[in-house]
């Protein structure tokens, strides 16, 4: 890794033999302790842009992300399906991988108690994507997320993995924008009908971009029709098919009822079905907390009980909060949705409905559950026509926080969560404790 040592920056960084050159340092934790990951944006000496990830993982975490991409890789390369051939490009596209042989026992020499033993690593991925909040339209939404079950399908029945951290930072968009973008291609069935060539798109779309130069967009953004594809990154916590873990994975908001719930600890596993349901949460945080493309839920005097996903730290409450609200789903999670997502609560019902089918809220979807009921949506949304936001405009100012006590800062972790004492998070105090004491979170 090289530094400029005037302003700070990494400049480039080298991953085995290969050289890459920094163009943007877009992600790095802010906290002591965890995984330390820091995100890059790189070019490598070809002028094609990839994700670079530098991260400490816990020693005892299982199988290597670098191992888990190596082997999707490899089933992709020998699987001659049309989905395998469009995945190639898009999905987990592995460059190159090391392990640096680096650890922060080796570091902290002979400090006493120490925490859990960690290893460095780097890999670099692709393809480079926008964020899920990125969407132009409740149609490419759908759309994306339609792309991620069909991916999970192919992960869970053809690789034997799942993912086991699906959140609304796991889920990119990859788009491929052209000054002037050839018109998609059709194949006509035996019966006549002409429909789109899914693969054709993906593969068209990923070759444009490896040979196009990432040109910066107009400030008021472009209103080019794009193809889109839904994409699912990070595979810190993938894992195979099967196995059963001491602790459990995932980000509190997005996390299984399954592996929140008291009874499984020590004993869980994560299955194909909780990789969907995890889905199906990030889908509950973007249509309860958006208001269309580029749109933050606007200010309202409404308490939302969703809300909590995000402000309760405790597993055992999380879990009985989670339960609770999806078991009343038209009181607590659709009555509260905005007037922009209200063509698309059928389907989340529905959703839900084929997700936490019993009493104990233990997950039960499936990739053709999930599959039918989502092409149904696309279709039902044609009816409810939109004009797509324009593509990559700038962005608005964030608010002003208050300084008059009330309760509006980041979104949504502190969203309207009422004003009663038993809503209120006080202060914690001052807590000194050995270096070892410290418990590393699951999902750091």
């Amino acid at each position: 890794m090289t530094v400029d040592l005037l302003s700070g920056n990494v400049t480039s960084i080298r991953v085995r033999e290969q050289q890459f050159t920094v163009v943007k340092h877009i992600h790095a934790s802010l906290v002591l302790f965890g995984r330390g990951t820091h995100v890059f944006l790189v070019q490598d000496k070809d002028g094609q842009h990839h994700i670079l990830k530098d991260a400490w993982l816990l020693v005892d975490h299982g199988i290597s992300e670098v191992q888990v991409l190596s082997q999707i890789h490899q089933i992709l390369e020998k699987d001659t399906s049309e989905d395998a051939k469009a995945y190639r490009t898009l999905h987990s596209r592995y460059v190159t991988g090391e392990e640096l042989g680096d650890s922060t026992n080796e570091r902290r020499g002979r400090l006493t108690n120490k925490p859990p033993d960690r290893v460095h690593r780097r890999v670099v991925t692709g393809p480079v994507g926008d964020p899920l909040t990125t969407f132009r339209s409740r149609q490419e939404f759908v759309q994306v997320i339609l792309d991620c079950v069909k991916w999970l399908d192919f992960l869970h029945n053809k690789c034997n993995l799942v993912h086991g951290d699906l959140s609304i930072n796991n889920i990119v968009i990859f788009r491929a924008p052209a000054a002037c973008p050839p018109p998609p291609r059709t194949f006509v069935s035996k019966k006549g009908a002409a429909k789109p060539n899914i693969a054709a798109r993906i593969t068209r779309t990923a070759s444009r971009q490896q040979r196009t130069p990432m040109i910066p967009a107009p400030l008021g953004g472009v209103d080019d029709s794009i193809p889109v594809v839904g994409t699912i990154i990070d595979y810190d916590y993938s894992r195979p098919l099967n196995t059963l873990l001491e602790k459990t994975s995932g980000t509190l908001p997005f996390m299984p009822l399954d592996a929140l719930n008291i009874d499984n600890r020590g004993k869980y596993v994560h299955h194909p079905a909780h990789d969907l349901e995890a889905l199906l949460q990030t889908v509950l945080g973007i249509v309860m907390f958006t208001d269309g493309p580029y749109k933050m839920r606007p200010k309202t005097s409404t308490r939302i009980p969703m809300a909590r996903w995000y402000n309760e730290i405790d597993r055992e409450q999380l879990y009985k909060d989670k339960s609770y609200d999806v078991q009343r789903f038209d009181r607590d999670i659709a009555a509260y949705a905005p007037q922009y997502w209200q063509p698309l609560i059928p389907y989340l019902r529905r959703l839900v409905a084929a997700t936490w089918i019993d009493i104990n809220c233990s997950s039960k979807a499936t990739h053709k559950a999930y599959s039918e009921i989502l092409e149904e949506a696309l279709t039902a949304l044609k009816k409810h026509p939109e004009v797509p936001a324009k593509y990559a405009c700038g962005t608005t100012p964030k608010r002003p926080r208050t300084t008059d006590g009330v309760d509006e800062s980041r979104w949504p972790y502190k969203f309207l969560r009422g004003d009663g004492p038993s809503c209120r998070r006080l202060p914690r105090h001052i807590d000194i404790k050995k270096l070892s004491e410290w418990q590393d979170s699951v999902d750091a």
